[in-house]
């Protein structure tokens, strides 16, 4: 089962996914992460982090389960390669609708978290 950590190296077998973290017009953060399109949200900014990572985790434990976790990639866009896991360029993506999500002017700041993969990868 991957694992999300929050790490400031580069541990083997990882992968370090950016997202964003905004407050809507209602007074609501939303935390996002594009590679998944996942989202958690909150009053607080703590709040939409936790909720996006118990969100990413119920998307791996379930698709894992199912076994359907390189298929749901793959329809996001990321390379699955026999040694290789590489998200999606998310320069050359869109964020679907979030834009209007974030009309309302307010600060748009960057998070990001780390993936750590089974010891065996996706394929062992």
């Amino acid at each position: 089962m991957p694992k999300i950590i929050s790490m400031t190296g580069m541990p083997g077998n990882s992968t370090y996914l950016p997202g964003i973290l905004f407050k809507d017009d209602q007074a609501y953060y939303h935390a996002h992460v594009p590679a998944l399109d996942i989202t958690g949200y909150g009053i607080t900014k703590e709040e939409a982090k936790a909720s996006l990572q118990l969100a990413m985790k119920i998307y791996f434990e379930r698709l894992m389960k199912e076994r359907g976790l390189i298929k749901d990639m793959k329809l996001h866009g990321w390379m699955i390669g026999p040694h290789d896991v590489v998200p999606p360029d998310l320069l050359k993506s869109s964020l679907g609708g979030l834009e209007k999500c974030i009309e309302s002017g307010s600060g748009v700041y960057r998070i990001g978290c780390r993936i750590k993969w089974p010891e065996g990868g996706l394929f062992g």
